[in-house]
């Protein structure tokens, strides 16, 4: 006679989310980090820039230099973030190893499919070269300082874990995106700046500390809604690290 499922078991089995695979979480939030990285490379060979502002900031001035994948590419280190934490440095190494190598093959993609001949009713070659053309350049960059990045990011979040003993989540998160973020900005910019037509070393610092200091701000922001977030995942992971 088949035995009665406990009350603590049926319990359990009720904390697991429908779209949740059997190994938990980790797959979606790869796939999450994968996109993320491909669709603010693509924006990012877009210029953008605000101003004139009606104030004047120090070596900014008063117009505040971006690209289009600024909004985005924030929420990767988010990510990282969640995925240090929860699964350890192991497991997040090979999140950013995994994005790095689809955002590259997108970049391979984009590159082949930009030189293949245009049909003679197709008029707009030199529209898509001029979009697709500096995603290479872009990609490059996006990539060199992505990998730098987001591992120094993991490895200073799971080594201030262990000497803490897992507390001060906080000081841990912000610590290391302030590491990550300066080595990823000035590896990227230093590559993108050129491309998108940033050529003076006014624009260039006015490019990294916009950058810089913009990702760094929207992790702080962030935190009241990441904070919680990753306790959840700590709750709810089948394969959460301690």
């Amino acid at each position: 006679m088949a035995k009665p499922v406990s009350e603590s078991k049926a319990q359990t089995s009720t904390v697991k989310v429908p779209w949740a695979g059997r190994r938990g979480y980790f797959d979606l939030l790869l796939a999450a980090s994968c996109v993320i990285l491909i669709i603010s490379n693509i924006g990012a060979t877009k210029g953008v820039a605000f101003g004139p502002l009606p104030f004047e900031l120090p070596v900014i001035g008063n117009t505040i230099v971006t690209d289009g994948g600024f909004f985005l590419f924030p929420l990767a280190y988010v990510i990282g973030d969640l995925l240090s934490e929860v699964y350890g440095f192991k497991r997040a190494r090979r999140a950013i190893v995994a994005s790095f190598v689809a955002a590259a093959f997108a970049a391979v993609c984009f590159l082949v499919i930009m030189y293949l001949p245009a049909a003679e009713f197709y008029e707009n070659q030199k529209a898509f070269e001029s979009v697709l053309g500096p995603v290479w350049q872009i990609y490059a960059g996006s990539l060199l300082g992505y990998l730098c990045g987001q591992t120094l990011n993991a490895w200073i979040m799971v080594s201030m874990k262990k000497a803490t003993k897992g507390r001060f989540l906080w000081l841990r998160m912000i610590l290391s995106t302030l590491a990550g973020e300066l080595v990823d900005t000035v590896i990227f910019c230093s590559i993108a700046a050129p491309v998108l037509g940033i050529d003076t070393i006014e624009a260039f610092l006015n490019y990294v500390l916009v950058g810089y200091v913009y990702k760094c701000l929207v992790e702080v922001i962030l935190m009241p809604i990441s904070y919680p977030v990753i306790g959840w995942f700590k709750r709810h992971e089948l394969e959460h690290v301690a």
